[in-house]
Parts: C-alpha cells; sequence; structure tokens
C-alpha cells in the first residue's frame, strides 16, 4: 500500500466562476471586473474558472482585442493567475495563442484544463511521504 501525504498551504486567491459564452465583448468585461477586484487584494492569486463555458468562432484580432486590455490593467495583476477552461483542443489553442501575447510574467500566468492540477499550482505543497 502507498500513500501520499501532502500539506497544502493555500494563500487567500480570487475566485470568478462563469457559465455560458464568452465574447469578446465579455471577455473584456470579466478582465476589468477581475483588474478591480484584484487592484484591492494585491498580490493574491487568481483563478479563473471557464470550465463550463464556451466561444464562438475566435480570429487573431479578437485574441489581440483580449490580450490588450489585459495588458492594460496588468499592473493589478500581481499573484498567480490560473486559467481554468474546458479540454477541448480549440479552447486550448485559443488560450495559448492569448498567453503567447499577455503582457504577463510566463511564470505567473497559466491555462489548465484540469480543476485540481490549477488548485496545486496555486499551492504552496509540502510532500510528507508516499
Amino acid at each position: 500500500m502507498s500513500a501520499l501525504v501532502r500539506i497544502y498551504k493555500i494563500k487567500e486567491f480570487i475566485r470568478i466562476n462563469e457559465t455560458g459564452i464568452i465574447d469578446v465583448e465579455y471577455s473584456k468585461q470579466l478582465i476589468l471586473l477581475l483588474a478591480g477586484v484584484a487592484a484591492f487584494h494585491v498580490g493574491d492569486n487568481i483563478l479563473l474558472d471557464l470550465r463550463d463555458t464556451t466561444i464562438g468562432d475566435v480570429n487573431t484580432g479578437d485574441i489581440l482585442e483580449i490580450a490588450s486590455e489585459f495588458n492594460h490593467h496588468a499592473s493589478a495583476f500581481q499573484g498567480k493567475i490560473a486559467n481554468v477552461i474546458p479540454d477541448d483542443e480549440n479552447r486550448i489553442l485559443v488560450a495559448e495563442q492569448l498567453k503567447a501575447i499577455l503582457d504577463l510574467d510566463p511564470h505567473r500566468y497559466k491555462v489548465f484544463t484540469s480543476f485540481e492540477e490549477a488548485i496545486n499550482w496555486l499551492s504552496d505543497i509540502e510532500n510528507l511521504g508516499n
């Protein structure tokens, strides 16, 4: 028998859950809301849970517009940002394109398809044994 024991030290984090269809305009509103909240919780990590969302056709211009809005408010985002999306090839491609043009430290913004992996990344974990 083998058991992995871990201690999770979860720092306070901001969690936003979204459902439904997300388009460019709504994405920009969501970023503005997130930046406003983050500005009052400086250094807190952010969990953006978009697993229950869908997107329509997205082109490069749309991605640039969303990235521009994110970059405009980049100073509000001081902690890690975990973006959890559906495990869909198109969504992963769009998220990776967005990540590539964001003006954020790539070590602070990461895309996940697993909620548990996102929580692990946002937490300080100490392995006690297995």
